[in-house]
């Protein structure tokens, strides 16, 4: 199977292609602001790059949050535009989840993502299993915690962070991994999560 990977919940904008669940290629940047900008032109290139036709992509994976609410949409947007024009499905790869792809612990440990000002969101894993829901919290509930994720050098110095940059690698990767539970086939069902102090208890 042939899969077209989106990563674009951070600063960091990455797309990637897969070929019979491989990874042939993968293009990525990192300038704050340039996601709506790049993006097209990203995918453009990894198909000039490879000997696949976008008309032999089987479906097209996405991160889906949480993360940057502009990045995201701007990701699930053009993916879904793709998508809906080549009846493609999609899989939505939670952003924690990706990021924890990257480890090999099985102690229970916590997965970070800077959301705004001095507010991580934050996931447990135990044994590459989620063990609760994505919550956002204040740094100052981490302090003296083992922290792996993205974005939060230098925002404490009492955490000891370990950085875990965002990739359409790590999406396309668990995409393949799930995808009997997370492809969805009817688009209007994809449902990007966004989570703020506004919807978590």
């Amino acid at each position: 199977m042939n899969c077209l990977a989106i990563e674009t919940s951070t600063n960091i904008c990455s797309v990637a292609l897969f070929e019979n669940k491989k990874m042939i290629t993968i293009e990525e940047i990192d300038i704050p602001k340039s996601h709506s900008k790049e993006l097209g032109k990203m995918i453009e290139n990894l198909f000039k790059q490879s000997n696949i036709e976008i008309n032999s992509i089987d479906f097209i994976a996405i991160s889906s949050g949480p993360g940057s609410f502009t990045g995201l949409r701007i990701g699930s947007s053009l993916a879904k535009g793709i998508a809906f024009a080549l009846e493609l499905p999609l899989v939505l790869v939670p952003t924690l989840q990706a990021l924890e792809y990257k480890l090999n612990i099985d102690e229970k440990h916590i997965i970070g993502l800077h959301s705004h000002k001095d507010k991580i969101y934050v996931q447990n894993f135990k044994n590459k299993i989620v063990f609760d829901d994505v919550r956002l919290v204040s740094i100052s509930d981490l302090e003296d915690k083992v922290i792996y994720g993205y974005g939060l050098k230098g925002i404490n110095k009492t955490i000891k962070y370990n950085e875990i940059k965002p990739s359409a690698e790590l999406i396309g990767r668990l995409a393949f991994k799930n995808l009997d539970k997370w492809l969805i086939k009817d688009l209007s069902e994809a449902k990007l999560n966004y989570i703020t102090n506004l919807n978590i208890n």
